[in-house]
């Protein structure tokens, strides 16, 4: 058997050195995709929330937008209408455990399930909305970001944490960890 290596040996070699290639070509795609998907993450407003509607309310969303529950059918179908700026931007018929999407200029703006339909009167059923996602509309205004204050109360004492600040974007630290990684395997690799 190692007659076999002797004699392929220049085969091997140029094998070993092939696959560490790809290796790395395929772990740099990888850290790239990584890396833009971390930045996506960045543009979600809601992230997998819910809520509820009775026939004929209302939700209001982030940017403007707002949910209305216009009707309820006995086949187990919604009709929902999105708003924005007072105008309709999207009216359907959704069934039960289907999506409500929006989509914009080839980017989804809102995404929601109808879970559950519960049965109520004839004029008033109430419908549960989940997963709901959000996503920033970047032809609209930027969401307004509300810090909540703890208010100190008569008994009981809310201690003000400060956070931490971020000095660096979290994909700038995936990738300087992802690129240590690689850097500490290859050298590892070579000696060993």
């Amino acid at each position: 058997m190692s007659d076999v290596k002797q004699i392929y040996k220049h085969v091997y070699n140029v094998n070993e050195d092939n696959m560490m290639g790809r290796n790395l070509a395929t772990l740099a795609i990888s850290l790239s995709i990584l890396v833009l998907s971390g930045s996506a993450a960045s543009n979600v407003i809601l992230n997998g929330t819910d809520f509820y509607l009775t026939t004929g309310d209302h939700y209001g969303l982030s940017q403007g937008y707002i949910v209305r529950l216009k009707s309820v059918s006995s086949e187990k179908s919604v009709w929902l209408e999105l708003e924005s700026n007072n105008t309709i931007v999207k009216s359907e018929i959704t069934h039960l455990k289907s999506y409500f999407i929006y989509n914009k200029t080839n980017r989804t703006i809102l995404s929601i399930k109808v879970d559950n339909i519960y049965s109520g009167s004839k004029d008033s059923n109430l419908v549960s909305f989940f997963p709901v996602y959000q996503y920033i509309d970047p032809d609209m205004p930027a969401p307004k970001i509300i810090e909540i204050t703890p208010v100190e109360t008569p008994h009981q004492n809310n201690y003000n944490a400060s956070f931490p600040k971020q000095s660096m974007p979290e994909p700038l630290i995936l990738t300087a960890v992802i690129i240590f990684i690689v850097v500490l395997f290859h050298i590892i690799r070579k000696l060993w």
